[in-house]
């Protein structure tokens, strides 16, 4: 095998490799855009559910203010939701 036999393997080795380099990069691309909408997701259940907890909490607590606390973390709560859901949009 000459020098050029050698280089011309050596390059289709790099032509290869760059190839697989290149579909890699591209599936990483995919991925952390999936990962993305699967986080703004995340973020809007996660404040549902902080919603909805406080919500409960506040209907199981006593009522030692005579259900003020109730109201106002209901209202609090659909604040929250309100503001989760506009931030994603």
């Amino acid at each position: 095998m000459n020098a050029t036999q050698a280089k011309d393997r050596l390059y289709s080795q790099l032509a290869a490799s760059l190839k697989n380099m290149s579909r890699a990069v591209g599936q990483t691309a995919d991925l952390f855009e999936q990962l993305q909408t699967d986080l703004d997701a995340m973020r809007v259940l996660a404040g549902t559910h902080a919603a909805q907890f406080m919500t409960v909490a506040a209907e199981l607590s006593p009522e030692a203010d005579g259900g003020a606390n109730t109201e106002a973390t209901m209202v609090g709560s659909a604040s929250l939701e309100n503001f989760v859901i506009e931030k994603t949009l």
